[in-house]
């Protein structure tokens, strides 16, 4: 069976706002900057498969505690014991007229197992909150309360511990659904499981799931950001001299931001997020002239070198680099025309490189400078959206980042390698793909060593 939690709380402290965090969707209700926003009440539910987990109901926002602490206390509804006054209330010409948004509240309190009181700390503990404390405790449900905005230090923040410890409620729960960190929902759940020890498995079950899927998550998006990578260290275009016509430039570098684009949109639908809450400054592109790098692995092994042979002396790498030479100082296409006869499935690799060579054209490709930027930027746009609470209603800008250059000795082997591998432009890159797999583990760990992530 499913946990029913009340969201409950004074108007516009995020409410609305917590749902949509853990649901992790946007489009749950309505948030804004305004009073009052939520006027009807809401349920939706957490659900591990096809299971319901937990049930969270929306309410709209105290607006006048104070005034209905005073009809609680009225001779109307003195005698009333505990939980007792509710149903007579709600069914008084009061739930009708002025506290009819309370009285949506006070409707539910009956239905639900655990009360959620969302507080915003960036407000001092005024009497008005006080009475809400004191309204919800009447219901004789237990009540969890939720420090909204706690990202930021609040001179309230001690204020408030005071205040909710002299009503023995101990189990506060820091949570912010603008800045998300996962481990403050799970101490959540955990002080659910501790309320309802009967549903202990149960929950238990749900904080696995949670933890599984933003692990899930984050490795799909380093796998995105890997792919951005080769693609981007893999594409190149053909020009008439070098430095390169602005044109030239400027078709390049409509690639390299269309590749980056293609990823930006991709990282926003794996977390659920809208197309306006990351916002892209222009990529800072620099472009480099390729040329073919005659000493990496693969291309030896084309060659039917292999590295490990005392062949790499011989005559083969001799006539391979004399013809992959600017000068080409054999001078005749005899070499050539052997080359293309006898291995013509290397003369049709290397087609570009000696197309290059007799032509006079050249070939544009990243510098390492910017394929590094590249890389950081896609590492800070995983780092944002995986604590970005879906309650933010500000955008995001992915900047260009400072050089780092640890980072760039890790990345520059698979970088390398891609360019030396300009198909891969076209191809989609499996998930088993040597270089693509190899990267990923460099992200993963330059994600996991910092600070910010959870």
């Amino acid at each position: 069976m499913s946990i029913s939690l009340l969201v409950v709380g004074h108007a516009n402290t995020g409410k609305t706002s917590l749902i949509r965090t853990l649901l992790r969707r946007h489009d749950f209700g309505e948030v804004s900057d305004r009073a009052g926003t939520t006027r009807h009440v809401k349920s939706v539910k957490i659900k591990i498969g096809q299971q319901s987990a937990i049930t969270l109901t929306d309410t709209p926002g105290f607006e006048d505690s104070i005034g209905l602490w005073q009809i609680r206390h009225s001779d109307s509804f003195r005698s009333y014991q505990g939980a007792d006054w509710l149903q007579p209330f709600c069914e008084s010409h009061f739930a009708q007229d002025e506290f009819e948004q309370e009285a949506k509240i006070l409707k539910q309190l009956t239905k639900a197992d655990i009360i959620l009181y969302v507080i915003d700390i960036r407000q001092a503990p005024l009497g008005k909150y006080l009475d809400e404390l004191a309204l919800l405790a009447s219901a004789n449900k237990p009540i969890i309360p939720i420090l909204n905005f706690s990202a930021s230090p609040s001179a309230h923040l001690e204020a408030w511990r005071k205040v909710l410890a002299e009503r023995h409620l101990h189990a506060v729960i820091k949570y912010d659904t603008v800045a998300f960190y996962f481990e403050d929902e799970k101490r959540l759940y955990q002080s659910i499981q501790s309320l309802m020890p009967e549903d202990y498995d149960a929950i238990k079950h749900l904080i696995a799931s949670r933890e599984e899927a933003a692990q899930l998550r984050r490795t799909m998006a380093t796998n995105q950001l890997a792919e951005l990578i080769l693609k981007a260290a893999s594409t190149r275009i053909e020009c008439s001299s070098y430095p390169p016509k602005p044109s030239e430039s400027s078709a390049f570098e409509d690639k390299i931001r269309a590749l980056e684009s293609r990823y930006i949109a991709g990282l926003l639908r794996l977390y659920e997020f809208q197309e306006e809450d990351l916002k892209a400054t222009p990529l800072a592109i620099k472009n480099d002239r390729w040329q073919q790098d005659i000493f990496d692995t693969d291309t030896l092994k084309e060659w039917g070198i292999e590295t490990s042979t005392s062949a790499l002396t011989g005559a083969a790498i001799g006539a391979g680099i004399d013809v992959m030479s600017a000068g080409l100082t054999l001078g005749t296409a005899t070499t050539i025309g052997a080359i293309l006869g006898a291995t013509w499935k290397t003369g049709q690799h290397y087609k570009d490189t000696l197309k290059s060579k007799f032509t006079k054209r050249y070939y544009l490709c990243l510098d390492k400078a910017t394929l590094t930027l590249l890389c950081l930027r896609g590492l800070t746009a995983i780092h944002h959206l995986h604590q970005r609470g879906h309650a933010s209603q500000q955008a995001y800008e992915l900047a260009n980042q400072a050089q780092d250059d640890e980072l760039i000795e890790q990345i520059k082997p698979y970088w390398k390698h891609a360019q030396q591998h300009p198909e891969w432009e076209t191809q989609t890159l499996q998930d088993s793909h040597s270089s693509k797999l190899g990267l990923q583990k460099v992200l993963e760990k330059a994600l996991n060593s910092d600070k910010r992530s959870d």
